[in-house]
């Protein structure tokens, strides 16, 4: 499970992305309270969490086809020091006291911006540093490490925002991206994938075009997206409301939200320690874990039944992310792992806000009841549809990334050859 972290330029990104984990864990909440602080409007704390988004949406794609063009320490280390900056002014603003609502709308778009390049950039950089055999254990890794840092960072950002305000919980996070920059910047040389032919409009529709010709990875991409959009976002919005309004508040809300990051750890030990040899199937089938949550919502049912339908949800998280990243690492050529990556990516990104958006209108007009048992029954159709797919059965562990079980490796038609 450890093995990863003998090999020096990933415990550097290791350790360097836990810092980074912990930072990110701080920062929505601490931003929650400065708009409030600063606005007083749930709208204008609504406008500030869709500035963080939007820009991940539009730019995933891009960062994906950059990540597989330039070097990715390089790429990783510009987009640390850019989200460094915007979340530093941020903190400047609010602990001199002259932030206003639009500098904070920029900067979250401009921190936004460097997510979209860092995240699936990190993707196929893990893939270079930890060699093959370690890929599932290195991804493993990286999801405790971001659940045990979240489970931290909660109790620290209430306490930080409590005693000396939002804008010191900013600034620590500020600096863990400059943390996570130093970590990169010792990582070996070498780690830059080959370059393909073309310019970034070329990688984009080549990334889209590997995806395209394997029925395994876009039949994923489409059961991550009507998944998170029917399934996930509802609970996310509607979860609350049903604490609120049956099981006494707020406490039980986040009685289900510590069993959900529980089974977040609990979910990065069992994809570290399990090798299953249909990985997609294997990963689909955890899915079915999410199932429970909603459907106990729905009743409701007592907290004590919640907390650990939500243990189940946050190890299927976990699991489920797991077994997909390592799939993609180990069946798609480097050259173009970030840009698939960021094509599943973008399938969750843009299926989770509109998926937020109807759940209360859907609420309000069928009732909250009808709404979660929707995505019970959308959870089980859906994945029972993907896992009739034959490709998806066809997906073993330790597959030739060269060579994959659904077409022959092919270079993009709209790019020159990959060498």
């Amino acid at each position: 499970m450890f093995a990863p972290l003998a090999i020096k330029g990933f415990r550097r990104y290791y350790l360097g992305q836990t810092t980074s984990a912990f930072g990110d864990s701080l920062t929505p909440l601490a931003m929650a309270f400065a708009v409030l602080h600063l606005t007083g409007s749930p709208v204008d704390l609504g406008i500030v969490v869709l500035s963080t988004r939007v820009p991940v949406i539009i730019l995933t794609l891009v960062g994906g086809a950059v990540g597989d063009r330039f070097p990715r320490r390089t790429v990783m280390l510009l987009a640390d020091l850019v989200r460094f900056a915007a979340h530093g002014a941020t903190a400047v603003l609010l602990l001199t006291g002259t932030a206003s609502l639009w500098a904070l709308v920029v900067l979250q778009l401009v921190a936004g911006a460097g997510s979209a390049f860092f995240n699936p950039t990190a993707v196929g950089l893990v893939a270079s540093l930890a060699g093959r055999e370690h890929l599932q254990a290195a991804n493993s890794l990286v999801s405790l490490s971001r659940s045990a840092a979240s489970m931290l960072a909660l109790g620290t950002a209430g306490a930080l925002v409590a005693l000396v305000g939002p804008g010191w919980a900013i600034a620590i996070d500020a600096l863990t991206f400059l943390a996570s920059a130093a970590f990169l910047r010792r990582l070996p040389a070498t780690t830059a994938p080959p370059r393909p032919g073309g310019g970034l409009p070329a990688g984009i529709t080549g990334g889209m075009a590997e995806v395209a010709r394997r029925p395994w990875l876009w039949t994923w991409t489409i059961h991550v997206a009507l998944t998170n959009a029917v399934v996930i976002s509802p609970i996310m919005v509607l979860g609350p409301y049903v604490a609120d309004e049956h099981l006494g508040g707020a406490p039980a809300w986040s009685a289900i939200g510590i069993g959900y990051a529980v089974g977040g750890l609990a979910g990065g030990f069992v994809s570290a320690r399990w090798r299953p040899s249909r990985p997609m199937v294997a990963a689909l089938l955890f899915f079915l874990l999410m199932a429970p949550l909603p459907a106990l919502l729905a009743i409701p049912a007592g907290v004590w039944l919640l907390a650990p339908a939500g243990v189940a949800a946050g190890m299927q998280l976990v699991v489920y992310n797991v077994l997909q990243t390592t799939a993609i690492q180990r069946n798609l050529p480097e050259p173009f792992v970030a840009r698939a990556t960021s094509v599943t990516m973008l399938g969750a990104l843009v299926a989770a806000p509109i998926g937020m958006g109807l759940a209360g209108p859907a609420a309000g007009w069928l009732g909250t009841r009808p709404v979660l048992v929707l995505g019970v029954v959308v959870a089980v159709l859906v994945t029972a549809g993907t896992l009739l797919v034959p490709a998806v059965w066809r997906i073993r562990a330790g597959t030739d990334p060269t060579s994959t079980p659904d077409a022959p490796h092919l270079p993009p038609r709209s790019a020159a050859p990959v060498p």
